[in-house]
């Protein structure tokens, strides 16, 4: 609901007579935390003080999100009359947000660096509520380490989705417990082994999303598990070592897309498709889905792939300019 109709909406129902308690309940009637909300400031800069009845309905709005896009809006006066009834914050630049002023909030993206010192802030003390966590770029560290640790072993309670960028191991004075209120990761790059300790802390994690597979230098000892609520899964490797591995964890999984590594460029390996299937078959026998987007020079088997597995039917192919061929499918929904 743009401003426009917020106020047509609230003066409609102001000249009907309607106390403030109603419009509100009448506004936020349906609402899900991190799908409807209102911006807090052009709600209060364009409708506060024009007269009693709207004051008071906007200071009952309670799901409120707020995106400062300069310190003017990080600091503006009216940010104190709705910042407890923030429930969506949004900061790209953490530099002049204190986001511990925004204590109920449900939903908070950072889409920046964060000093050491704000990193030490997001803790569960300030954000008793928060379901919705994103995170930009975490530097390696101690203060990092312990971050992580909250993260997996339930120092968010409500967590339920998460999105980091880099993610470290565990070290020893910082394990991992249990966080089993997390369904959801979207994580960009971490080390082959640690995908075990995801596994082991998130133990009713359905969704999975691991853009990267980093290289660590790091003799970490990998956990061995049996995830069985794990049900999507992406990944950006065709190693096909690495996803046997990957997939011979989670026995339930019933989608998977495969997408190649395209940093190391014409330099990727095929994805050898008769092999995959035959691990699909052993490790995941629930899949019912399969979705990719790789490519091979020269190929030799096109036409027979639909024929190594059922979920194989959906590739499709063609030619790219380079006179590499594209095996890809249409995603009919995103994971």
């Amino acid at each position: 609901m743009d401003k426009l109709r917020i106020y047509s909406y609230i003066k409609t129902r102001w000249l009907l007579g309607l106390t403030a308690t109603q419009v509100h309940n009448e506004l936020t009637a349906g609402y899900r935390p991190g799908v409807v909300s209102y911006n807090g400031l052009e709600l209060y800069r364009a409708f506060y003080d024009l007269n009693t009845r709207i004051n008071n309905i906007l200071n009952c709005i309670s799901n409120i999100s707020f995106q400062p896009n300069s310190p003017t809006d990080a600091n503006d006066p009216f940010v104190k009359r709705f910042a407890r009834r923030v429930v969506h914050l949004k900061v790209y630049r953490p530099d002049y947000v204190d986001a511990t002023r925004f204590s109920n909030v449900h939903s908070l993206e950072f889409y920046d660096f964060l000093s050491q010192q704000q990193l030490t802030q997001i803790r569960h003390e300030y954000f008793t509520h928060l379901v919705y966590l994103r995170m930009g770029y975490i530097e390696d560290s101690d203060i990092a380490s312990i971050f992580f640790q909250m993260i997996f072993s339930n120092g968010f309670p409500s967590l339920y989705k998460c999105i980091l960028d880099e993610l470290t191991p565990p070290d020893s004075n910082h394990r991992w417990l249990s966080s089993p209120s997390i369904r959801s990761l979207i994580i960009d790059g971490f080390a082959l082994p640690v995908y075990s300790f995801i596994l082991t802390s998130c133990s009713n994690l359905t969704h999975l999303h691991w853009s990267r597979i980093l290289c660590t230098d790091v003799d970490i000892e990998a956990v061995p598990i049996r995830h069985t609520h794990l049900k999507r899964l992406y990944i950006r490797t065709i190693n096909i070592r690495n996803v046997e591995t990957i997939l011979s964890h989670v026995p339930n999984l019933n989608r998977l897309h495969i997408v190649s590594d395209w940093f190391r460029g014409n330099n990727c390996r095929p994805l050898d498709f008769k092999q995959l299937a035959h691990i699909l078959v052993r490790c995941v026998p629930c899949l019912q889905h399969f979705d990719c987007e790789t490519m091979e020079r020269n190929p030799t088997d096109i036409d027979t792939i639909p024929e190594f597995h059922l979920c194989f039917r959906r590739i499709q192919t063609e030619l790219v300019p380079d006179g590499r061929t594209r095996f890809f499918t249409i995603e009919r929904s995103t994971l």
